[in-house]
């Protein structure tokens, strides 16, 4: 099952958390790893808000937390397969 939700104006790595804790019926505070364990959240959130310097190129950026593959792509769009 695939789930996307796209918010541009908001914080990516906030919406993954909330993603994943909807999905496994948990609550955010209770994921563990922390997410920073995977991924730099700082890092993914300017990625997504600033894009990469060639406008024409799209991107996504793919990793596995918690069991599930998250991919965000460079609208902002976060999907978990």
């Amino acid at each position: 099952m695939t789930l996307h939700t796209t918010h541009r104006s908001s914080p990516v790595v906030p919406r993954i958390i909330e993603r994943i804790a909807e999905a496994d019926g948990v609550d955010p505070t209770s994921m563990t790893p922390p997410l920073a364990d995977v991924v730099d959240p700082d890092a993914l959130n300017e990625l997504i808000e600033h894009g990469l310097d060639d406008a024409d190129r799209t991107f996504e950026v793919r990793f596995h937390y918690c069991g599930h593959e998250v991919v965000v792509t460079d609208d902002g769009d976060v999907s978990l397969e």
